[in-house]
């Protein structure tokens, strides 16, 4: 696991002053690869999500946990969405997220079709937005 890295690079994140996404970890696979070799890094991946979400779950509390899904309709159909939500509902089903210090820091997997790897994604909203974290669009 990387979460030393991870921890470093949400650290990173939310020291910026705009909306940010970040890619923590992939699952890259090999142009021959071993199917079973994907398997491993595809778990691996999801390893590090899951004992992130435990770390920053006892640091910040419970996260609340976003379905994206209307997200990605209501930009299917031209609706301007806030940054990072705007490019994360095209990438990202659903996100864990926290509001700290009146910013909102997320974590999900990233993956809406088969042909693209498996990824770790943190995202960071916006300081002075008016709404204090994620929400549906209406």
């Amino acid at each position: 696991m990387h979460l030393a890295h991870h921890l470093t690079a949400l650290g990173r994140l939310r020291a910026e002053p705009a909306a940010h996404i970040a890619v923590l970890r992939a699952a890259e696979p090999e142009p021959d690869g071993d199917p079973a070799a994907l398997l491993t890094a595809e778990e691996e991946v999801r390893g590090d999500h899951e004992a992130l979400l435990v770390l920053l779950s006892r640091q910040w509390g419970e996260p609340h946990v976003l379905d994206l899904g209307p997200h990605l309709l209501a930009a299917a159909d031209g609706a301007g969405l806030p940054e990072p939500e705007g490019s994360l509902c095209w990438r990202v089903a659903r996100l864990a997220f926290w509001t700290v210090e009146g910013r909102w820091i997320g974590l999900g997997l990233a993956r809406r079709s088969e042909a693209v790897p498996l990824q770790l994604l943190a995202a960071v909203g916006e300081r002075g937005r008016q709404a204090p974290a994620p929400s549906v669009p209406g």
